[in-house]
């Protein structure tokens, strides 16, 4: 069993650096049986249409050719990316969460999530509730879609600049790991604080770890998970 992580790449559209430099790497995948995707992929995706084809059109031809080759695509949606269903599930035919996931990999239970329900506020609960309500799924539907993605972009980058990240998220992200640890869960991995970490976790006489593929907007980092082990990698800019 061959595993890869990823998550928070954050892809702008078409023209963002990034997206050629995740293409490149997911160019150099050979012989993965899964692929986890794990949130916020995109800077903005909901539903599927025109503008979103158009924008990510590069690495959606990658996630194709990796489903192609035999890969499994499974998508854990993040809190800028939800509903992803329609391309993903229906037309790659991977599989999708929309919150988390309970599998298990040579007979190691893993939880999988984004890592935003870590988050303890109040008005982010409510913000996360909303983004999945069926108002947004209306207005998304019937708003032109090059508008709606102009409108989200701007709403990402107000509450991108509001958002905590590093340290204090992650204290969060690993103190609910360890509840998930008490449950049984073998190995925990988050995404959202975009903090690359693997660390061993003890909770009540149980050890588990806890881990996080960092992001690709400054780390290009993953996590690889084979032969019963997981292990943190990054792909250079210059790779």
């Amino acid at each position: 069993m061959r595993a890869i992580f990823i998550a928070d790449a954050h892809l702008k559209g078409l023209n963002d650096p990034n997206q050629k430099h995740l293409c490149s790497f997911l160019k150099t995948l050979k012989d993965v049986d899964i692929l986890f995707v794990l949130g916020d992929l995109f800077e903005f995706w909901t539903g599927y249409n025109e503008t979103l084809e158009y924008n990510y059109s590069p690495v959606l031809a990658q996630f194709k050719r990796l489903k192609k080759s035999g890969t499994n695509i499974i998508y854990v949606e993040g809190n800028h990316d939800f509903s992803v269903g329609p391309f993903f599930k229906d037309i790659l035919g991977g599989e999708v969460y929309p919150n988390s996931a309970d599998i298990t990999l040579d007979g190691k239970r893993f939880f999988l999530a984004h890592g935003d329900i870590a988050e303890h506020s109040i008005s982010y609960k409510i913000w996360r509730r909303f983004l999945r309500s069926p108002v947004v799924s209306i207005i998304v539907k019937i708003v032109p879609s090059f508008l709606v993605w102009k409108a989200a972009m701007i709403l990402s980058k107000k509450s991108r600049g509001n958002h905590k990240r590093g340290d204090v998220l992650d204290n969060l992200q690993r103190e609910f790991a360890k509840e998930k640890i008490k449950q049984d869960f073998d190995i925990v991995i988050f995404a959202h604080s975009h903090v690359p970490e693997i660390s061993e976790i003890a909770a009540n006489g149980k050890k588990g770890v806890y881990a996080n593929p960092g992001d690709w907007v400054k780390e290009f980092s993953y996590l690889v998970y084979e032969d019963g082990n997981i292990r943190l990698e990054s792909y250079g800019l210059s790779s």
